[in-house]
C-alpha cells in the first residue's frame, strides 16, 4: 500500500484506494443512519408509552448522555487500538458488535411490556454507543492512509457528510416509519420491533462492505501500558499539547454542543406543535424537522469539502460562526411551525456544516501520523463534553419553562462569543476566503499541475505580470496561502494598508534593495510562500518584459525552491492593458477564464534570470497549446496560429480596419482573415477605399511597402527577410519560411506613467521584433531553435546567428 507522501505526489488515486474510501464512507453512513435510527424509536417510543414519566419526557436528554459516556470511558483505548491494529480490522470488529447490539434491541423490544424493558433498551443502546465509540478513530485514522494529506480536506469533508447524512437521515427515517407503523398498528411496541429487524438485516450489509476495505498496517510498535486503563484523559492531553490542534478541537467541540443542544430542542418544538395530539402526527414532525435540519448540515458540509477539494479553507469557521449566530435567531424570532421558522433551521444548519467541516480536517492534516487516531480519540471525548453541556444546558432551560423560541434566541449569545472569538484568531483566513471568493466569482481560475508546488518549506513563486489581478488569481490557484510582495509605496496607501497586513503581504522599496531582499528571505527561510513578479511591472506590450535579478539573491538567503509560474488568457481582460488602458473596457466573459500554469521547481542555486525566463516560455508554450480556441482554427493551423499571437500583442484599437497588402488567399491575407476571429470588430480588405474612414492598419511583405500611403495608422512588414528595413516607421515581424509561423513582431512603444518612460519598448532598433507569446525557445550553438508552433505538430523554427536578448527581443549574436 503506498504511503502517504507517494499518495500526495501522484496525480491520482489509486482506483483501489478510491474503491476503500468509498467502502469506508458507506460504512460510516449506514452506521450513523442505523445508530440514530435506533435512537429517535426510543425517542418517539417513550414519548408514547411514558409521556408522563421523568424518563419519558426527557428522554432525548437521557440518549444524548448515555451515547457519550462510552466517548469518555473507552475513548482512550479506543484511540489505541486504531493506533495498534490495522484500522480497517477494527472496523470489521465495530461491524460484529452493531449486530449483537441490534440483536440485544430486538429481544428488548419483543419482551414489550415486561417491566424494565425500556431501561434493557436503555442498556443495548449503551452498547450500541460503545461500539461507535471504538469505530469512529478508525473511520478517521484509516482515510490519510487511504487519500494522503492532499486530499485529505476534500476527503474529510466527505466523511462529515455521509456521517451527518446518516445521523439525519437516520432521524427521520426513525421518525416516519415509526408514525406510519403506529397510525396503522396503534400499538406503541410493535411500531417500533418491525422496523429495528430491517435495520439489523441492513447491519449484515454493512460488514460486506467493511470486509472490501483495503488492508492498512498494523503498527506494533505502538506498545500497550496498563496506565492506558486510567489515564482517560491521555488522548486529550495529546490534543492540547499543540495550540492549533486545541483550538480546532474546542472549536469542534462547540460545533457538537450547538447541534446537539439544537436536536435535543427540536423535540420540545415538536411537542409544543403537537401538544396533546394522538397517533403518529408527533413522530412524523420530529422527523419532519429533523430532516429539515439535516438538509442543511449537509448542504453546508458538501459547500465546505468542495470549496477545501485542494486546501483547508480556514476562512469558511468564522463565516460559519456567524452565519449560525443569523440562523439561531432567525428561527427563534420566525413565528413557530411558519415556513420562515423551516428555513431558519435549515440555514442554521448549512452554517454548521461550514464551521465544522474545515476544523475536523485542519485537526487531522496537523496531527502526527501514529497519533493520529488517538488525536481523533481525544476529540471524540472533547465532543462527548460538550454534549454532556448541552444536556444540561437544556435540561435548565427545560427546568425554566422557556419555550423552543426562547431556547434558540439564548443559544446564539454563547455562540456569537464564539464567532467573534474565531475571527479574532483567524482574521487573515477570513479575509483571504473573501476575497478569493470574489476573485472565484469573476474568474474561472484552473490550474494546471498544481501539485508541482512543495507543500512544505519555503517557495518562492515566479510569475508573468499580465493585469492588477494576478496576485488574487495565483492565490486562487495556489494550494497553500501564498504571501505577495508589494512596492512600500502602495502597501502604504493608508485605506488598503490594513488589508495589506492581515493578507501577509510583504513589501519591499526599491530605493533599500538589500532591506527587500532580506523581507523576502526571512518570510522564504519560515517555511511561507512569497509570490514575487520578477518583471517588476504589469506588461503593457502582452509580451514578459525582462526578468529583474533581485529573485535570485532571494532565494539563495531563504533557501527556498522557485517554481515559475504562467499566467494564459489574462491579456484582454479589464484588469489588463490591451487596447492601451486599464479598467476602460468592458468584461468579454461573465466568469473570465485562466489558466494558471505551474512549473517544475528549482533549485535556488538554478533559478537565474535566464533559467526562468526560458521556463517561462516553455509555460507559455505549453498553455497557447492547450487553449480551448483552437476548435476555431478549421484547416489552415497556421493562419490561426499567426493570428492568435499577433492578438496577443498590444497594437490594435477598437474599430481598426486591416488593410492587406498581399494577394487574397496569400498567407498574411489568410492569417488577418483569422485574425478578425481572434480580435472581434475588426475587419480586413485589400482596398484603403473600403475602410471609409476607418483607421488603417496595414500588412505585406517587403515587396508592398511601396503601396503605403502614409495615411495608416500602423503600417506591419511581415516576411522572412533579416535585412534592415527601408523605413523606421514600419514595424516589421519575421515569419518562418518553411513552417510560415509569425515568430516576432514588433509594436508601437507602449504609453508609459511619467519618470517610467523607456521602462517597456515595443521596439527596438537591430531586432528583430519580440518574441511572440506562446513560442518555446532554446538556445544552440548557432543561435536559437523555437518549438511548440502548433497542436500536434513536432515542426521547429531554427534561426542561426540571433539570440533572445533579457528584454525579449531577438537580436544578432
Amino acid at each position: 500500500m503506498p504511503d502517504t507522501q507517494d499518495l500526495d505526489q501522484a496525480p491520482h488515486l489509486p482506483r483501489r484506494n478510491w474503491v476503500s474510501i468509498i467502502l469506508v464512507l458507506l460504512v460510516q453512513a449506514l452506521n450513523s443512519f442505523s445508530d440514530n435510527f435506533v435512537k429517535m424509536l426510543l425517542i418517539v417510543l417513550s414519548i408514547i408509552i411514558a409521556k408522563d414519566s421523568w424518563v419519558g419526557s426527557h428522554m432525548e436528554l437521557w440518549l444524548g448522555a448515555i451515547f457519550s459516556l462510552p466517548y469518555m470511558i473507552f475513548a482512550p483505548l479506543a484511540g489505541y487500538w486504531s493506533d495498534r491494529f490495522s484500522k480497517r480490522n477494527v472496523i470489521i470488529w465495530m461491524q460484529v458488535m452493531q449486530i449483537i447490539c441490534f440483536i440485544w434491541l430486538t429481544l428488548a423490544l419483543w419482551m414489550q411490556r415486561v417491566p424494565g424493558s425500556l431501561e434493557i433498551c436503555l442498556v443495548g443502546f449503551f452498547l450500541l454507543a460503545v461500539q461507535a465509540a471504538v469505530l469512529s478513530p478508525a473511520k478517521m485514522g484509516v482515510m490519510k492512509e487511504l487519500a494522503g494529506s492532499r486530499r485529505l480536506g476534500r476527503v474529510s469533508g466527505w466523511l462529515q457528510v455521509t456521517m451527518l447524512a446518516g445521523i439525519l437521515g437516520g432521524m427521520w427515517a426513525g421518525g416516519v416509519w415509526y408514525g406510519i407503523e403506529y397510525e396503522k398498528t396503534g400499538d406503541a411496541w410493535m411500531s417500533a420491533l418491525w422496523p429495528l429487524i430491517i435495520i439489523s438485516i441492513l447491519g449484515i450489509g454493512e460488514l460486506f462492505a467493511a470486509l472490501g476495505i483495503q488492508k492498512t498496517p498494523a503498527h506494533p510498535e505502538v506498545r500497550w501500558r496498563k496506565s492506558m486503563a486510567w489515564e482517560h484523559f491521555e488522548s486529550v492531553k495529546i490534543v492540547f499539547r499543540r495550540r492549533s490542534i486545541r483550538l480546532a478541537a474546542l472549536g469542534v467541540t462547540y460545533f457538537w454542543f450547538i447541534s446537539n443542544a439544537i436536536s435535543f430542542i427540536l423535540v420540545t418544538l415538536t411537542k409544543e406543535l403537537h401538544h396533546g395530539a394522538v397517533g403518529g402526527a408527533g413522530p412524523m414532525e420530529l422527523a419532519k424537522v429533523a430532516g429539515i435540519l439535516g438538509i442543511g448540515v449537509i448542504s453546508g458540509s458538501i459547500f465546505a469539502s468542495h470549496i477545501s477539494r485542494n486546501r483547508i479553507e480556514m476562512g469558511l469557521i468564522p463565516i460559519g460562526g456567524f452565519g449560525l449566530v443569523a440562523g439561531l435567531l432567525w428561527s427563534g424570532l420566525a413565528t413557530l411551525g411558519s415556513s420562515w421558522m423551516y428555513a431558519g433551521i435549515i440555514f442554521t444548519g448549512a452554517a454548521g456544516g461550514c464551521f465544522m467541516v474545515p476544523l475536523y480536517a485542519f485537526a487531522q492534516d496537523k496531527a502526527e501520523t501514529q497519533q493520529k487516531a488517538r488525536v481523533h480519540a481525544g476529540m471524540n471525548l472533547m465532543d462527548c463534553l460538550g454534549t454532556l453541556v448541552a444536556v444540561a444546558v437544556v435540561a435548565l432551560m427545560k427546568w425554566a419553562g422557556w419555550s423552543s423560541s426562547t431556547q434558540f434566541i439564548v443559544l446564539a449569545i454563547p455562540t456569537l462569543g464564539a464567532a467573534l472569538y474565531t475571527m479574532r484568531l483567524l482574521p487573515e483566513d477570513l479575509v483571504r476566503f473573501l476575497m478569493l471568493a470574489v476573485v472565484r466569482f469573476i474568474y474561472s481560475v484552473r490550474p494546471v499541475h498544481a501539485e508541482r508546488v512543495p507543500q512544505t518549506g519555503g517557495v518562492l513563486l515566479l510569475p508573468n505580470h499580465v493585469s492588477y489581478m494576478d496576485a488574487f488569481l495565483l492565490g486562487a490557484a495556489c494550494r497553500r496561502p501564498v504571501r505577495f510582495v508589494m512596492w512600500e509605496a502602495l502597501y502604504n496607501l493608508r485605506w488598503t494598508k490594513w488589508l495589506m497586513i492581515l493578507v501577509g503581504t510583504v513589501p519591499i522599496s526599491n530605493t533599500r534593495a538589500k532591506d527587500a531582499i532580506r523581507s523576502v528571505a526571512a518570510a522564504l527561510k519560515e517555511g511561507e510562500i512569497v509570490a514575487l513578479f520578477p518583471e517588476g511591472q504589469i506588461t503593457r506590450h502582452g509580451m514578459v518584459n525582462d526578468l529583474r535579478k533581485g529573485f535570485e539573491l532571494m532565494a539563495r538567503q531563504g533557501d527556498a525552491q522557485v517554481v515559475p509560474v504562467y499566467l494564459d488568457g489574462l491579456y484582454g481582460s479589464i484588469f489588463s492593458f490591451q487596447g492601451g488602458k486599464f479598467f476602460a473596457k468592458r468584461p468579454k466573459h461573465l466568469r473570465y477564464p485562466v489558466v494558471v500554469h505551474f512549473g517544475t521547481p528549482l533549485a535556488a542555486r538554478e533559478a537565474t534570470a535566464l533559467v526562468v525566463r526560458h521556463a517561462m516560455l516553455a509555460l507559455s508554450s505549453t498553455a497557447f497549446l492547450q487553449r480551448k480556441s483552437w476548435s476555431k482554427a478549421g484547416d489552415d493551423l497556421v493562419a490561426f496560429a499567426n493570428a492568435l499571437r499577433l492578438g496577443e500583442a498590444e497594437w490594435c484599437r477598437k474599430g481598426d480596419v486591416l488593410l492587406c497588402l498581399e494577394p487574397a488567399g496569400s498567407l498574411i491575407h489568410r492569417t488577418l482573415k483569422a485574425l478578425t476571429q481572434v480580435i472581434p470588430g475588426t475587419t480586413c480588405v485589400h482596398d484603403a477605399a473600403a475602410a471609409k474612414g476607418g483607421p488603417i492598419v496595414a500588412f505585406g511583405a517587403r515587396a508592398s511597402l511601396g503601396k503605403l500611403t502614409g495615411q495608416e495608422r500602423l503600417a506591419f512588414c511581415l516576411d522572412s527577410d533579416l535585412a534592415p528595413l527601408p523605413s523606421t516607421t514600419v514595424l516589421r515581424g519575421y515569419i518562418d519560411a518553411d513552417s510560415g509561423i509569425l515568430v516576432s513582431v514588433e509594436v508601437p512603444d507602449p504609453e508609459m506613467p511619467v519618470g517610467e518612460e523607456g521602462l517597456q519598448l515595443g521596439k527596438k532598433a537591430g531586432s528583430h521584433g519580440r518574441l511572440l507569446p506562446g513560442l518555446n525557445l532554446e538556445a544552440t550553438d548557432h543561435g536559437v531553435r523555437i518549438s511548440g508552433l502548433m497542436p500536434g505538430k513536432d515542426s521547429v523554427v531554427n534561426l542561426a546567428g540571433v539570440r533572445l536578448d533579457e528584454q525579449g527581443f531577438l537580436v544578432l549574436l
